[in-house]
């Protein structure tokens, strides 16, 4: 009874590991068997899905849009009441660490809306938008800003952005890593904005 109730629970991860396994499949199956697939277990969500993504580096701006693979299927992974949304943290946040080195901001803010936490790995997918010197990028992974819930009170403040906490925390270690690549808008971010203190060594570096 035990085994055959571990194998229902790993039966939506082991299917979407599958590049076969696409929309069209798995509505046949949900069309063949409502019950085929468990709600009780939360997947995965696959490494297959991020694993070729790659930096668009003479593409014509916008660089990425909300049609480009593999978004499509993560709105409907994460819409479809027959499945559970999958974790979107697996693999200690493989997901947007990779959207972030690719430079796929809509997969980054439709990842961070669905719960992706930049704080995974130590803070890899931060260090890896600092790599890519990108302060838009490292923003956006750092504060959490409220865009979605706006109702009558946020029109009477004037358009005022309600303040949340940070998603990651700032720390000496990005900062230091920032300085070693000459990023210095993002040194500036980090110390100014995010009162982020140098170690010795980094202040050395920095005089």
């Amino acid at each position: 009874m035990q085994a055959a109730h571990i194998w229902d629970e790993l039966i939506p991860s082991k299917l979407l590991r599958y590049p076969i396994c696409t929309v069209n499949v798995l509505e046949t199956l949900f069309r063949m068997s409502g019950n085929i697939i468990p709600l009780t277990w939360i997947p995965e969500l696959p490494r297959r899905l991020f694993r070729s993504l790659t930096p668009k580096l003479h593409a014509k701006t916008p660089l990425w849009t909300d049609q480009d693979h593999p978004l499509p299927f993560l709105r409907y992974l994460f819409s479809c009441p027959k499945i559970r949304p999958p974790d979107v943290n697996s693999y200690d946040g493989y997901a947007l660490t990779k959207a972030v080195q690719a430079g796929f901001v809509p997969l980054v803010h439709f990842l961070l809306n669905h719960g992706a936490s930049p704080r995974c790995k130590n803070n890899m997918s931060i260090l890896v938008a600092i790599y890519r010197k990108d302060l838009s990028l490292v923003r956006l992974l750092v504060e959490r800003v409220d865009c979605q819930e706006r109702g009558p009170g946020a029109l009477r403040q004037k358009g005022k952005r309600q303040k949340l906490e940070d998603r990651a925390q700032v720390t000496p270690e990005m900062l230091k890593v920032a300085v070693k690549l000459d990023a210095r808008d993002i040194v500036e971010y980090f110390m100014k904005e995010k009162g982020c203190v140098p170690d010795l060594q980094t202040l050395q570096m920095i005089r």
